[in-house]
């Protein structure tokens, strides 16, 4: 034996060493013991680079669950006579994703009492290696996009860490090796249509793209639409490659998902494949959006715009989006690294893009203004469900206890303190100048008066009644011209809707913390005055959560306690904006005043994530509208949109709303409403 033969038998050695010691160390001495046996076998059939590979393999499901690795290492020698060295680490990833987080399933698939089991091991026995396949792939590369591209094999070294997805770069294809049975019985397919792939974005994509501002979903979002565009046009040249790519993208299609990668996955085979059928609204919006434009697939403009439309979407269906988690559904597309440049953007990683968090936790310290205008507070008082019906214009019915309004209060410990220039300013606050007419009395006839220049037939009438019924009858049988303070009552409703934390002007303030900004100045002006004003706000979370919050009620003292609770209330979800008015109009049914009216301030149409139909919701919100005059109660809107005019003046009528352009100009605005919804 030369030097060299003693030094190769002496490394598997070394290297069980030291797995023997941290499992010894890790209270796993059975299964240390059980291995010792097995090692001089193993060295006399595999390389010490094998001995290792298996061994990381072993150790790393060892961490996950020592009895996965003990029923391992029972049945060690059947497993590599079967699949080999290679293989063997491709079948422990395919038994961990195939059962994520089951134990019991885990445990069943590695002791091979579970048929899937012995059927992924026989598919990673048929399985060519890819060492073996790069020199027919580095062919069939040179073949379809005559250029020299560099294909190296990329590995995969942590057990729980996502599948790795194709690196395209300027020279070189990074091909992965941890391709499971999941992705398919034979690798060779995969690794064909990710050459392919890769060919198409070198012919027609630009690569380097500066992602500037555009957030994790949208380059996501932009990137799939990127993919189906480039494969299209790959497809004109050479027609045979599509039967390449739709067997994969099949494989991976969840029919039923909802979430953010499984839509992406349906959207991608909707975009290559004409007979797919599929029952999701954005799918389906996609295939339409992308077959107009299809005719000229070299206008990358045309469909980059097509995405940023779709990515919006998903923002208005709240789809969650997390970046650390997310890969591209499709094993043989690349990561899309190739198409971006993002040397510009903040290197910090990505936020999570979580639309639908209920509620983070505020951190201690975050008092200033700047702290994020969705914060939600820490918890939330329930007070009270209701029912309420909603308007099916494509039925024309109204669909009776259809919705849920649930009434919400921000306890005080989540709340936002005031920032310290809201402090000062509440020192001298800034009142609303309401109308002249406001502070004035109005002329009218006052009736039932003693005396006066003409008779109340009503009184007259009144009293005839009480004598024939042997009554004492009230003798004020007059009346004449006065005047006489009124009272009005008005509810000021928020849109605290998701989009109402989007930020406007040089100074960077929420629509949000305008709209409580200018009603807490018009309630300041309006609780000295004769009238009563209440401050509410909603927004919804489909037809089964419309979130209703009481945060000033009429009567209530306007003191710091009802200015923090305007100040915390969130901004999140969506805009059903009939079923609050209901509510709202419910709400002021209680009160006795002279008139009653609702101002809504919001900055968008109405809108929720189980209603993909724009006029649906808008015309149940103009149907509430109508229910709410025919009991005495106005409807007025200022509207922060300004392309709001079409549906506004749908829902509440001429002369009923108003457009603010200028966000900061509401107050002024509130102002003028106020004279004309209050003033009979």
């Amino acid at each position: 034996m030369t030097e060299e033969d003693c030094l190769e038998t002496l490394k598997p050695q070394q290297q069980w060493s030291g797995v023997r010691e941290r499992w010894h160390d890790g209270g796993l001495s059975q299964l240390a013991d059980t291995f010792d046996g097995q090692i001089a076998q193993l060295a006399d059939s595999y390389s010490a680079e094998q001995i290792g590979a298996i061994l990381h393999w072993l150790e790393a499901l060892g961490e996950e669950d020592p009895v996965c690795t003990l029923a391992v290492v029972d049945s060690l020698n059947r497993l590599l006579s079967i699949v080999g060295a290679e293989g063997f680490g491709r079948w422990i990833l395919t038994g961990l994703r195939m059962y994520p987080g089951e134990q019991v399933r885990q445990r069943a698939y590695f002791r091979l009492e579970d048929p899937r089991a012995v059927e992924a091991l026989h598919g990673e026995a048929g399985a060519g290696d890819l060492a073996a396949s790069l020199p027919s792939l580095a062919l069939l590369l040179t073949g379809l996009a005559e250029v020299e591209l560099q294909l190296l094999p990329r590995h995969q070294t942590a057990l729980n860490g996502l599948p790795l997805r194709p690196i395209l770069t300027a020279g070189h294809l990074f091909l992965p090796d941890d391709y499971t049975a999941l992705d398919g019985q034979d690798r060779y397919p995969i690794y064909r249509a990710a050459v392919a792939h890769a060919v198409a974005h070198l012919l027609y994509s630009t690569p380097n793209q500066p992602s500037n501002t555009l957030k994790p979903m949208s380059v996501a979002v932009v990137s799939a639409i990127e993919d189906a565009r480039v494969e299209r046009l790959l497809i004109r040249d050479y027609p045979g490659v599509r039967a390449w790519f739709l067997p994969i993208l099949r494989r991976g299609v969840k029919p039923q998902g909802l979430e953010f990668s499984a839509l992406i996955g349906r959207m991608n085979l909707a975009l290559m494949d004409p007979h797919y059928q599929d029952d999701n609204y954005w799918v389906n919006k996609a295939r339409r959006l992308f077959e107009e434009q299809a005719a000229d697939l070299h206008n990358y403009a045309e469909f980059r715009q097509l995405a940023s439309i779709l990515a919006n979407d998903l923002g208005q269906m709240r789809v969650p989006f997390r970046a650390q988690q997310y890969v591209v559904p499709e094993a043989y597309r690349d990561d899309n690294s190739f198409l971006w440049n993002f040397e510009d953007v903040d290197p910090s990683p990505p936020e999570p893009l979580d639309l639908q968090v209920q509620a983070p936790e505020q951190q201690q310290g975050q008092a200033s203004v700047d702290a994020s205008p969705s914060v939600v507070p820490a918890t939330e008082i329930e007070l009270g469900r209701y029912s309420y019906p909603e308007w099916d214009r494509r039925s024309s019915l109204m669909r009776t206890d259809w919705c849920t309004v649930i009434e919400k209060r921000p306890t005080l410990p989540g709340m936002r303190p005031l920032p310290v220039r809201d402090k000062a300013a509440s020192a001298t606050p800034a009142l609303v100048p309401l109308p002249h007419a406001r502070r004035v009395s109005r002329a009218r006839r006052l009736r039932r008066q003693w005396e006066g220049d003409d008779i109340d037939l009503n009184a007259a009438i009144e009293v005839m009644i009480d004598k024939r019924m042997d009554l004492t009858p009230d003798l004020r049988l007059f009346m004449r011209a006065g005047s006489e303070d009124q009272q009005s009552s008005v509810l000021v409703l928020l849109d605290l809707s998701e989009s109402t934390n989007d930020c406007v002007g040089a100074r960077m303030e929420s629509i949000l913390d305008i709209e409580k900004k200018a009603a807490l100045l018009l309630a300041q002006s309006v609780v000295q005055s004769n009238d009563r004003i209440a401050v509410h706000g909603f927004s919804s979370n489909t037809r089964a959560e419309v979130n209703y919050y009481p945060l000033l009620e009429f009567g209530a003292a306007l003191d710091a306690n009802a200015i923090s609770m305007i100040r915390s209330v969130p901004g999140r979800y969506s805009t059903r904006m009939g079923a609050a008015l209901r509510h709202a109009t419910a709400r002021l049914a209680h009160e006795r005043t002279d008139h009653r009216a609702i101002l809504i301030i919001g900055d968008g149409a109405p809108s929720d994530v189980d209603v993909h139909e724009p006029q649906y919701l808008i015309e149940d919100a103009r149907a509430a509208v109508h229910e709410g005059r025919r009991s005495g109660v106005q409807v007025f809107c200022a509207a922060l949109d300004p392309q709001a005019e079409p549906y506004v003046r749908n829902i509440f009528g001429w002369n009923n709303y108003r457009i603010v352009d200028d966000p900061h100009r509401l107050p002024a605005h509130l102002s003028a409403l106020y004279g004309r919804l209050a003033v009979p």
